[in-house]
């Protein structure tokens, strides 16, 4: 009787041990989020970032402002020599000097959530006009909704850009909060955005997580208008139905890398599943480009039927998507499947890291095409002008204090304004040491 109940302990000990995996995966990868955007870079763009928020405070007596009034306004006044459309002006004196002011509050911005202050839209407009939010601490709905907005249009802003890219987007969406917004297109794209950045830094339960709850959505709404998703992909030629397949394939796509990624026996075969349910869908549409072509290979090498993988692999090893070495990888692969060796291809070049590359490439490649700035102002998003003006802001105050702070450019910098006189050198102590 005794081990009966002892072993029933176990049994349900186990259960519950399995029901809570996933959960505490999930709790892993959001400490792995925090983690991945705590370095210097990141932290210098969210104190810029606040800096232009905080010009908006109409109430200065609030703690948060009082803390950061000083530094907010040297990096304004630097950022306003910027047009943020490439002509840049920011001179070594006044990087050095935002760059030391930096350093003076680096620990206060670590440790305060930028959304306490208003809008960055609203910082930009106080910044051009003076005019500045009435409460400027506000916690309304409204609120959060365009802050959404706002980091949405960053994160797929930066991340095709050579100057910030991943990281700056990633932190981007990790300050998004889809689950505050009511049920809508911009919520379930919100939703992609985050997974797919997820999944671009292997955070595969948090990209998991956001892209399961999108399927079910997207299957209680197969009616739903999708005008901006058509325009994020670029389908213009698809009608709401297509549009709405598509979008489902794309879902179940990143689901089945995620799952992919993943260690355990029973996310593989899941994965499979939601491989099969993107082909389906693609299928459907009629379709053909190197996501499709990539899981018809990888499912027919996973199921046996290497022979059936070569015209996809062909097409894949064709495409000017990839780098000649990876050109050369896959014509590896091919080689290894004609000389039945379709194990080698899985476990060499043709491998679940290949595959991720090949999805991350190919959604780069056809996000980068879209013109973000063109895009939300046909679709009446307020203020885009300003927004993608200040990314350029950002990026060349960035840039400018990243180049001059680096210690060979430092030393050459001291001899350079040394020639210039002692009025100039007075000007750069404390900057330069």
């Amino acid at each position: 009787m005794k081990n009966l109940v002892l072993f029933c302990t176990v049994l349900f000990l186990a259960a519950c041990s399995r029901e809570k995996t996933d959960q505490v995966l999930l709790e892993l990868d959001k400490k792995k989020l925090t983690e991945n955007i705590n370095y210097d870079k990141i932290i210098f763009y969210k104190f810029a970032k606040i800096a232009v928020r905080s010009t908006a405070v109409q109430d200065t007596s609030q703690p948060e402002y009082q803390k950061f009034s000083k530094q907010a306004q040297s990096v304004v006044r630097t950022l306003n020599t910027v047009d943020g459309h490439g002509n840049e002006n920011i001179s070594v004196i006044d990087a050095l000097r935002v760059y030391k002011e930096y350093r003076s509050v680096k620990q206060f911005v670590k440790e305060t959530d930028e959304d306490v202050f208003p809008l960055l839209t609203a910082g930009f407009i106080a910044m051009q006009t003076g005019v500045k939010t009435p409460h400027p601490f506000f916690k309304d709905l409204k609120k959060v909704y365009y802050q959404n907005i706002e980091h949405a249009i960053l994160s797929m802003a930066v991340l095709t850009t050579r100057d910030l890219g991943q990281p700056f987007a990633l932190y981007e969406c990790s300050k998004t909060q889809p689950e505050l917004l009511d049920d809508c297109e911009i919520k379930t794209l919100l939703e992609f955005v985050r997974g797919f950045l997820f999944f671009g830094n292997n955070l595969f339960y948090l990209s998991e997580d956001g892209l399961s709850r999108n399927i079910k959505w997207l299957d209680k709404n197969e009616k739903i208008l999708l005008p901006y998703t058509k325009a994020f992909f670029g389908w213009s030629r698809l009608n709401d139905e297509q549009t709405h397949l598509a979008f489902h394939g794309m879902n179940y796509l990143f689901r089945g890398f995620d799952r992919m990624r993943m260690e355990r026996k029973i996310d593989e075969e899941r994965s499979l599943e939601d491989f099969e349910a993107f082909l389906n869908d693609m299928n459907k549409l009629g379709i053909q480009n190197e996501l499709v072509w990539g899981i018809t290979a990888y499912l027919n090498l996973k199921k046996e039927r290497p022979e059936q993988s070569l015209p996809a692999l062909e097409k894949l090893s064709k495409s000017p998507l990839f780098s000649n070495s990876e050109r050369e990888a896959l014509q590896q692969t091919i080689v290894y499947v004609k000389d039945r060796k379709a194990d080698k291809a899985l476990t060499g070049v043709y491998d679940k890291a290949f595959m991720g590359k090949i999805a991350i490439k190919y959604t780069i490649a056809m996000l980068s095409k879209v013109d973000w700035e063109k895009l939300m102002k046909q679709h009446g998003v307020p203020h885009a002008e300003e927004v993608f003006a200040g990314i350029g802001k950002f990026k060349a105050l960035s840039n400018s204090v990243s180049e001059y702070t680096q210690p060979s450019t430092i030393e050459k910098e001291k001899k350079e304004i040394g020639k210039k006189g002692s009025e100039l050198l007075e000007k750069a102590k404390g900057f330069l040491n």
